[in-house]
């Protein structure tokens, strides 16, 4: 009877030291993220219909073309740069490649940093810059496009800062990095100038991941 007891106790105690563990493992999400934008109720098919990314269209630094099916069913941090800043670019991205360095061999996970400069900002530019950050090119997209479509994602579907003048004026230099899950939706913003905001990031990311990895078990359930 008393070895039973032992072992209930001990039982007990250990709980919540595995629980604790797997915690800090991102194996369990203690609390969801939230999902950032508008969001709208649809009748059609009785749910809460949440901002989404929406299609787009850019080049990469190996002249390939980067668009929606390159992270469709992806976990992505998205950020704008330019290869020729001298001062908030160069401390931003060595932020990402932190962040990048942890999950480079991750299959469900990319990075894309659109340029804000594609007049300056070649495809060899590109390339060059992402050789320096050691930015596999199927992992970690430095992509260029035209300067109406690259304003319009930062503004419309990174919810990054608005464009109060005209295009050609226009200048976005933003130093946050922008979480988004795999069904396209925003789950967090994040400085990219603030090391601390990057092990949140690397935090944030496992519990999407878990999220990932629970849809697709669901998934495969549904199709059982």
């Amino acid at each position: 009877m008393k070895k039973y007891a032992f072992l209930l106790v001990f039982a007990l105690l250990l709980i919540p030291i595995l629980w604790i563990a797997l915690l800090k493992q991102g194996q369990i999400v203690s609390q969801q993220l939230p999902v950032y934008g508008e969001r709208s109720y649809s009748s059609e098919i009785g749910d809460t219909v949440y901002h989404t990314i929406s299609d787009f269209s850019f080049v990469n630094q190996d002249g390939l073309v980067i668009n929606q099916d390159s992270l469709r069913g992806k976990i992505y941090v998205a950020n704008f740069f330019f290869t020729t800043c001298p001062d908030i670019c160069p401390s931003m991205m060595k932020n990402v490649q932190f962040v990048y360095n942890k999950y480079n061999e991750a299959p469900d996970i990319r990075f894309i940093s659109h340029t804000v400069d594609p007049k300056q900002d070649s495809v060899a530019a590109l390339k060059k810059y992402a050789d320096n950050l050691g930015a596999q090119s199927n992992r970690w997209y430095l992509v260029t496009g035209s300067k109406a479509a690259l304003y319009f994602a930062a503004e419309h579907d990174y919810l990054l800062a608005a464009v109060e003048t005209s295009l050609e004026d226009a200048f976005i230099h933003s130093e946050k990095l922008v979480l988004i899950d795999h069904k396209g939706h925003i789950r967090g913003f994040y400085n990219g100038l603030e090391f601390r905001e990057m092990r949140k990031l690397v935090d944030d990311i496992k519990a999407l991941v878990v999220e990932l990895q629970h849809d697709k078990a669901s998934s495969g359930k549904q199709i059982q």
